[in-house]
């Protein structure tokens, strides 16, 4: 595992497309210009880790290139077969959890029943109150004029 995950040609490249120097770069990214000199040239010794050094290629790209809707930046920068040839780390695959079944029309559940309770209820008042007394009523009284 020697061999780096970042492309050093496609970050020279992504420098020169925007016209900066080493400076311009550093300072637009927060980084030293011999972390921007080891980036396009895939040397080791300008920083701490490979993980830093990965992260430090990604603020280049996403500074110089700006970012897509997922984050990631527009311009790649890093090797498009690294994970081929054992650089990176392949992620298993992902285990899509069974879909529930499709819930019943009328579920057998508290709020149905309560509306049910509601619905004859309704009826109820309807049919054995307001309809009785609506044509019990005496008819109201003749006008006389």
């Amino acid at each position: 595992m020697t061999a780096d995950l970042i492309d050093p040609q496609a970050v020279l490249r992504l420098r020169a497309m925007c016209k900066l120097d080493h400076a311009r770069v550093a300072h637009l990214c927060g980084l030293t210009e011999a972390q921007v000199r080891e980036l396009e040239d895939g040397g080791t010794g300008q920083f701490a880790s490979r993980d830093l050094k990965v992260q430090a290629a990604l603020k280049v790209a996403t500074t110089l290139s700006g970012t897509q809707a997922n984050g990631m930046p527009v311009v790649n920068v890093f090797r498009s077969r690294a994970a081929g040839d054992g650089l990176g780390v392949q992620l298993p695959p992902i285990r899509v959890e069974d879909t529930l079944p499709p819930k019943p029309k009328f579920p057998d559940s508290p709020e149905f029943f309560k509306l049910l309770l509601i619905f004859v209820v309704v009826v109820f008042l309807l049919v054995a109150v307001a309809m009785p007394l609506l044509y019990t009523l005496p008819s109201p009284p003749p006008k006389l004029s």
